[in-house]
């Protein structure tokens, strides 16, 4: 009998949004670091006023800090999971900010193409998508939806599961997180997921699949155990396929 494959909404739904925010900060280490630089670098790569795309959006995080710091951007968020979505709501409703800040409940095909964005982030998503010509979809649809010129900032887990760099740096976050979490059973679990679940990319790959898209002059700018972080310009209109 073959595994039940993945499903990432599912695995966003129920209680797992409710303790979202704080579990990805004990989980991944420098994770405000992280999102600080790439937010830094789209504010200074992207005007003043502009439209921002945001893909799985999760709990608000990046539409709430972007809409806060830049008070002419107008945020877009998609994620798929209604728990997700719900929680970010919760969040951003009572702000002064909520005009500015529109959440769907889907994917990047429910973002209309009409107004092409200035900017986009997909921080912790692609690494969800199997390379089976999910990932170069996701990243192409994303393309058709932003203006030439337009930066993206992607993050996500990246490397060859089991090479010897991987071995490096998977067994050092685990004693990362033995040392700073009571969990054992849950640490076991999260690394589990991370084994069985994800399907991320080297970054030769990934480079691969972003000019594929449409995408150049591609820029790494953080690196931390198996995260990589990576800023691309929307190149030209038409983006091929692989």
């Amino acid at each position: 009998m073959s595994e039940e494959k993945f499903d990432a909404t599912e695995h966003f739904s129920g209680k797992l949004a409710s303790v979202y925010d704080e579990r990805i900060r004990e989980i991944i280490p420098g994770y405000e670091v992280m999102h600080e630089i790439a937010q830094h670098l789209l504010e200074e790569n992207t005007k003043k006023k502009a439209t921002i795309l945001v893909a799985g959006s999760g709990t608000g995080h990046e539409t709430i800090s972007y809409a806060q710091s830049r008070p002419k951007w107008e945020i877009v968020g998609f994620d798929p999971s209604r728990e997700m979505i719900a929680a970010a709501r919760e969040k951003i409703n009572p702000l002064e900010i909520q005009n500015r800040i529109k959440l769907t409940q889907g994917t990047i095909e429910d973002i209309s193409q009409d107004n092409p964005f200035d900017g986009a982030a997909s921080i912790l998503v692609m690494q969800f998508l199997p390379d089976n010509g999910e990932k170069q979809k996701y990243l192409h649809e994303i393309s058709k939806r932003l203006r030439v010129g337009a930066k993206i900032i992607i993050i996500d887990l990246e490397g060859i599961k089991y090479s010897e760099d991987y071995n490096i740096l998977i067994s050092a976050w685990k004693a990362h997180q033995s040392a700073t979490r009571k969990d054992k059973k849950q640490i076991d679990r999260d690394f589990d997921h991370v084994d069985k679940n994800l399907e991320f990319v080297p970054e030769k790959r990934l480079r691969e699949l972003l000019e594929n898209a449409g995408f150049s002059n591609i820029h790494k700018f953080y690196k931390s155990l198996l995260f990589g972080g990576y800023m691309a310009t929307k190149k030209h209109r038409k983006a091929r396929r692989s």
